[in-house]
């Protein structure tokens, strides 16, 4: 069952921007689910054996956090956009910790396609379709291969979410 976010009072926007957050490294801090393999790559199958109810609700918010509560208040559209595939859990804590949004974009179960490459193809449409092609887009992601690859689409701005979080938790030490 997902349990929906409740959502907040927000501004009707006239022009507004199209704001996309990555999940895990920009919003949410899911380090504690995370192993490397010795060559650095992601150890899939602990990801997953780490996608449980417990584990999931051990996640902390990041700074970035606040930024698109307020990107969403102000009434610009909010895409969530993850390169994992979303349980039942991930919803469940994305609406109970007030994770505003407009749209989510995950990966199809099953689906193998690169990160960059599946963001890239998933997200191509906001670039393209009438109502969001002369919108401004502003992409938030903690890996550089994704921020090179919407940059590549034009029309918008890219930030490394992981120095902006950076930036906010020294600033409040």
């Amino acid at each position: 069952m997902k349990l929906a976010t409740r959502f907040c009072e927000r501004f009707y926007n006239l022009s507004p921007r199209v704001v996309i957050y990555d999940l895990d490294g920009t919003i949410i801090d899911s380090s504690h689910r995370i192993k490397l393999h010795e060559n650095g790559s992601l150890d899939l199958d602990h990801w997953k054996a780490n996608c449980t109810k417990d584990q999931i609700f051990k996640d902390d918010l990041l700074p970035l956090y606040w930024k698109l509560v307020s990107d969403y208040k102000a009434g610009h559209y909010v895409v969530l956009c993850t390169a994992r595939e979303l349980t039942k859990y991930d919803y469940e804590y994305i609406h109970s910790m007030g994770i505003y949004y407009d749209k989510i974009i995950s990966r199809p179960k099953g689906n193998t396609t690169v990160d960059h490459v599946l963001k890239k193809s998933q997200l191509q449409y906001f670039w393209n379709l009438k109502p969001f092609k002369n919108l401004y887009k502003y992409f938030y992601d903690d890996n550089p291969n994704n921020l090179k690859a919407i940059n590549s689409l034009g029309q918008g701005s890219v930030f490394n979410a992981e120095e902006w979080n950076n930036i906010k938790l020294n600033l409040a030490n």
